[in-house]
């Protein structure tokens, strides 16, 4: 029995180590939060840490399950398969970050160091999990199409355009119309990108049931709990859950998109 629970405990040990990390970078900032004009409940009353505790562990917890679920089809053996997951993660949290200066007006470098706090420590948990909780078999690269990183990549951007100036989603695609194009594209590419690396762990019979199982399965969670921080400092508004269900429903036809349209098997340049 000590035997069987010992890797779950390194697992844990490993998600613990990583959350505090996150939260000792964050801490190091000191990030003033109070100049907050719609404050969220738990903001207001003072729960705002013991939020946070829960929301770190939900969220390092989620990325390490789907890590788990998906890494026996990453390239590479050990710590190389937890470096792609967490370089794609990690990436995803450091560029999101700089929509906040967009649509609160912060400094660019502070998003950036927050960003940095998110993506050093999931960088970490991947390469440590790769290296401690996986066998030490090798899997070579399929040899996937980077066409795809562009299909995915466009549904995202027109996806979001189509919020910005249809549903009219909170941003600053009025205010700030070239920074809200860079940073939408910027955002796009990295999706885009993520799909390309960690698709060929996806599972499913058929082109469409992997391309659903990356989307719900693999982004979808990371997306819903990357978005819900936000209902720890600012008061909740539809405009939260009308934007990750665009983002979400856009990325799976993305993913479909690609998956129908791009050749697979092509020689990597």
């Amino acid at each position: 029995m000590v035997g069987k629970l010992k890797p779950v405990w390194w697992k844990v040990s490993i998600i613990i180590f990583c959350c505090i990390l996150d939260m000792g970078l964050h801490a190091l900032q000191n990030t003033d939060l109070s100049k907050n004009d719609h404050p969220s409940f738990i903001f207001s009353h003072g729960l705002f840490v013991p939020a946070v505790i829960i929301w770190e562990l939900l969220a390092f917890g989620i990325l390490a399950l789907i890590f788990l679920k998906i890494e026996s089809g990453l390239p590479g053996k050990g710590w190389q398969k937890g470096l792609t997951f967490g370089l794609s993660f990690g990436g995803l949290y450091q560029i999101g970050m700089f929509e906040g200066s967009l649509l609160l007006h912060t400094k660019m470098i502070n998003e950036f160091f927050m960003g940095l706090g998110d993506f050093l420590p999931i960088l970490l948990m991947g390469i440590l999990l790769g290296h401690f909780a996986t066998d030490k078999s090798s899997v070579k690269r399929k040899k996937t199409n980077p066409l795809s990183i562009a299909v995915v990549s466009a549904f995202y951007i027109v996806g979001r355009y189509l919020a910005y100036a249809v549903v009219n989603i909170q941003s600053a695609y009025r205010s700030e119309p070239f920074a809200t194009l860079i940073w939408t594209v910027s955002m796009g590419v990295w999706i885009g990108v993520i799909y390309w690396l960690l698709e060929p762990a996806s599972r499913g019979k058929s082109k469409i049931s992997k391309s659903l199982f990356f989307a719900v399965a693999v982004f979808m969670p990371n997306w819903l709990i990357n978005h819900l921080f936000i209902i720890t400092v600012i008061e909740v508004t539809p405009d939260i859950f009308i934007r990750i269900a665009n983002d979400i429903v856009f990325i799976t036809f993305g993913a479909i998109a690609s998956k129908l349209i791009v050749k697979e098997k092509q020689t990597l340049l």
